[in-house]
């Protein structure tokens, strides 16, 4: 358990900075009165919470405790923002294991994506740009700031992509910062999105596990079915894992293991994509040079079609079209 003493100034406020995300209790302590506890807080990223302490006269002895049963209005800041837990970012399904995915979940967030495959790195599969178009009160994507721990997270190059994306599995909680935010946000004038990762804890714990998709459990799709087409073949796999715990020097250093701790996560994905088209093939007469719509059969010099016909010979026939046929 991490203790912090603070002494209030002469009018009774008091500021406690630079706390990690967790669960907290305020103990207040003055000559003449009771001591005054209040327990059940919980401080998650970018909260600045007032815990205001109601002195009763008294010894300080005795002691006065207030269980807190909602989470403490946030009084310093007019901040608009929405907050992702860690339980929802691992138990939510994402079908790319993608924390950013849940942004949109965010009121006032907006995407531009093609579809729902966000992946994670600077490309897809497919070899174009991995960009992250999500409009923040109907402010440009590339306005966005993305911070991981507090440190920048943006490739600047186009100020659409991300320089790393952290597994879902070593993610604390982020919170999206929609507007009214404090100067410390000056670079990007739209939405802030700050991840924190997990710590460990007095106790190693880890784990394993594998994500994986795979055609075999898709259902087809309407067009896909009404053309006789079957479903395009799908491998992907997440593995990975993580691990946790304190870090310490039995009989030196940390012996209570209740300060220093470390926490670790891998993940590897092998993804293979498909890449196919649905060709409209050359019929039998087609391919004997007769074709129901009349086709240009002769050019002049300048290119424009002089004649045309319904049928070609076959010494009219682009080589590299015979070739592919």
């Amino acid at each position: 358990m991490d203790v912090r003493t603070v002494t209030t100034n002469q009018n009774g406020y008091y500021v406690v900075t630079f706390l990690p995300i967790g669960h907290y209790a305020v103990r207040v302590e003055a000559k003449g009165f009771k001591t005054y506890t209040r327990t059940g807080i919980t401080l998650n990223v970018n909260d600045q919470l007032t815990i205001n302490a109601g002195l009763q006269p008294g010894d300080v002895k005795e002691t006065v405790t207030v269980e807190a049963d909602v989470t403490p209005i946030e009084l310093q800041t007019a901040t608009a923002s929405g907050l992702i837990t860690g339980a929802q970012i691992r138990e939510l399904a994402l079908n790319t294991r993608n924390y950013e995915q849940l942004v949109a979940l965010t009121p006032g967030v907006s995407t531009g994506l093609a579809s729902d495959q966000l992946y994670v790195g600077v490309t897809s599969p497919t070899g174009l740009s991995n960009q992250i178009n999500f409009s923040i009160n109907g402010n440009r994507p590339t306005q966005n700031n993305w911070s991981v721990d507090g440190a920048d997270n943006v490739d600047r190059g186009a100020n659409l992509t991300l320089l790393t994306y952290p597994s879902v599995d070593s993610i604390e909680e982020f919170r999206v910062i929609r507007g009214q935010y404090d100067a410390e946000y000056g670079r990007s004038s739209s939405g802030q999105i700050n991840v924190i990762t997990r710590s460990g804890t007095s106790v190693f714990h880890g784990g394993l596990y594998e994500f994986f998709r795979n055609d075999v459990l898709n259902a087809n799709s309407f067009f896909n079915n009404r053309n006789l087409t079957p479903r395009p073949p799908l491998r992907y796999n997440d593995f990975g894992g993580t691990f946790g715990g304190p870090v310490f020097i039995p009989g030196h250093y940390n012996t209570d293991k209740k300060k220093t701790f470390f926490f670790f996560s891998e993940e590897v994905r092998r993804v293979i994509t498909y890449t196919g088209f649905d060709p409209i093939l050359p019929s039998r007469a087609n391919i004997a040079g007769n074709f129901l719509t009349r086709v240009c059969v002769r050019h002049d010099s300048s290119g424009n079609c002089t004649q045309t016909s319904n049928t070609i010979s076959a010494a009219q026939f682009n080589p590299a079209a015979v070739a592919y046929i």
